[in-house]
């Protein structure tokens, strides 16, 4: 056996076999993406790699299967020691078909199509085609519809009635649902890999308990189905991996509670690294660029994350982010900040066009932009709209319960068990926060912020139906402690109550606005340097001194559209300014 040592786990051991497949060049691809996408702007330390991952996913995996081995769990007998190459191969495979920032370009806004897409007849996705290329070129043929069966598995994990009706259809062994659920369910080796490792990573401080190793088991899943003989539904028993709550009749409130602490160090990664602002902003400035250059799955495949950012540095926005000159947020919003009166369409559904219709965002973007009179061969306005759900991760494990059955964790009622329903419960309602809709502008447009985010709630209305609100505490930070924002808005309102900028048409005044606001410094204690206290200024302390050098600047610019107008009554020349 070979030893790589690994920052996570320690030593772990592969086969000659599976060294064959670390060396092939499409894995070795692996270790050009990055784990956290581009989340290394935020936590520089986040550069781990898929390559280090599925490591980590393999030895937790087998570390799986030796603990069941010695209790003579599954991994048995004669159909035992291929069954473990299979997982192990499966685990190292998982991953094949991402492209660099696979989870940006795939989930929170898709441009691209999964890396799990299961083949579809003639159409092989690229999961399909990276992993028989790898086993093929490894030497390890004879493992590549078995492989491929347990991938598909995990991919169809999400809907029972899909998953069982291929293993009934015989498209799937039945043994391969045991497998495909030691590498990726609700806990499993992909998530006990990644809880340790991007925290580690980020460099914050959680890990869970291994005691949790000892509460995996194999255990049978009911599930009522159609009899097509008979034509009623029947129950069938499927081997499943489940975590045993319970023991002589009583919940074990310890393995309880090792089970829900990974259930929140899960939300807590979500919260603080997939989901923060910043990491968004990046992600949305990545979507837009990629979306601008016409990439397809094919150009992605034979990129790392970092040829990428190389090779399209010319791009404006990927030169942004080469710079780390992020976009900043001038509107988001909350669930709760989301409503729509259209009777055939609910609000969920109108949020997820917009997510997941590239077309609909770029005409909301331009519209913004062109009645605002930004500079049409630059991105000014980007929207991020991850699906309303996606931020949701539905607590499907499947345990033993107190009657001897096997139950989904968030299928439990309060009549089983209040208080375990009642954690679940909330663990669950909380993802739904996480989801934000954000509209980002680059640095130097946050003086038009108060502008750009009333056209975009104005543009947004009239394209989807929806009505939105911006989130009270983004608001509260934009107005107190942004000052480009507070005083772009105070020049906005003056222009606004000039009589003069209204006998423009709408070309002069966005070129008057534009031209005032070019005027305006930027925001020296903005948050792209250390946070630390703004030094008075005397300008800052006298009465009105701001509102007196947005009226210069406002006059500045009304004055090359000075006009003599001749009086019908007395034919005096009349000076008449017009904005």
């Amino acid at each position: 056996m070979k030893v790589i040592r690994d920052s996570v786990h320690g030593d772990i051991e592969l086969s000659p076999e599976e060294m064959r497949v670390l060396h092939t060049p499409e894995f070795t691809r692996l270790h050009g993406c990055r784990q956290l996408g581009i989340t290394h702007l935020i936590y520089p330390a986040a550069k781990h790699s898929r390559f280090e991952h599925v490591l980590g996913v393999l030895h937790i995996a087998s570390r799986i299967a030796d603990a069941w081995e010695k209790r003579g769990l599954f991994f048995v007998g004669q159909n035992g020691p291929r069954l473990r190459a299979i997982l192990r191969f499966s685990a190292l495979l998982h991953d094949m078909g991402h492209v660099p920032f696979g989870h940006t370009l795939e989930d929170e806004m898709p441009i691209i199509q999964k890396h799990d897409r299961p083949s579809q007849g003639k159409d092989k996705s690229r999961m399909d085609i990276a992993v028989r290329a790898v086993l093929q070129g490894s030497g390890n043929a004879e493992f590549i519809e078995p492989v491929l069966q347990v991938l598909k598995a995990i991919a169809e994990s999400k809907d029972d009635d899909g998953l069982y009706a291929l293993v009934a259809s015989k498209t799937i062994e039945p043994d391969y649902l045991v497998l495909a659920d030691i590498i990726g369910n609700t806990i499993c080796a992909d998530l006990l890999d990644y809880i340790k490792r991007d925290h580690l990573m980020t460099g914050i401080r959680a890990t869970y308990d291994d005691r949790i190793f000892r509460y995996l088991g194999v255990g049978e899943h009911r599930h009522l189905e159609m009899d097509p003989g008979s034509g009623k539904r029947v129950e069938a028993r499927y081997k499943r991996v489940v975590i045993n709550l319970v023991k002589n009749g009583r919940v074990r409130n310890d393995a309880l509670a090792d089970l829900l602490d990974i259930l929140k160090l899960r939300y807590n990664l979500s919260d603080k690294v997939l989901f923060h602002p910043k990491k968004c902003a990046a992600d949305a400035m990545l979507i837009k660029a990629i979306t601008e250059l016409g990439l397809t799955e094919e150009n992605l495949m034979d990129l790392s994350d970092d040829g990428l950012l190389d090779r399209y540095r010319d791009n404006q926005l990927i030169g942004m982010l080469r710079r780390r000159e992020l976009f900043k947020p001038v509107f988001s919003c909350g669930p709760e900040h989301v409503s729509s009166y259209d009777r055939d369409r609910d609000t969920e559904e109108l949020v997820n066009e917009v997510h997941s219709n590239t077309s609909l965002r770029t005409e909301i973007e331009r519209q913004v932009e062109g009645e605002l009179g930004l500079r049409p061969d630059q991105a000014s306005v980007l929207i991020f709209c991850p699906r309303m759900k996606m931020t949701f991760k539905p607590i499907r494990a499947l345990v033993t319960w107190k009657d001897g059955t096997v139950k989904r964790l968030n299928e439990l009622e309060e009549k089983h068990d209040r208080l375990t329903a009642k954690q679940v419960a909330l663990l669950q309602e909380i993802y739904y926060g996480l989801w934000k809709m954000y509209v980002f502008v680059p640095p130097l447009l946050r003086s038009r912020g108060a502008q750009i985010q009333r056209k975009f709630l104005e543009v947004l209305k009239q394209k989807t139906g929806l009505i939105v609100s911006v989130d009270p505490a983004l608001q509260h930070y934009l107005e107190t402690g942004c000052s480009d924002y507070s005083v772009g808005r105070l020049l906005g309102e003056e222009l606004e109550r000039d009589p003069r900028f209204h006998q423009l048409d709408g070309g002069g005044q966005a070129s008057v606005a534009a031209q005032c606001y070019s005027k305006l410094p930027s925001d020296p204690w903005d948050d792209s340097f250390a946070e630390q206290e703004a030094p008075p200024v005397a300008a800052r302390q006298e009465p009105g001194a701001v509102l007196q050098q947005i009226r210069k600047i406002i006059d500045a610019a009304l004055a090359p559209h000075a006009t003599v107008a001749q009086s019908p009554d007395t034919g005096a020349a009349v000076q008449k300014k017009l904005i």
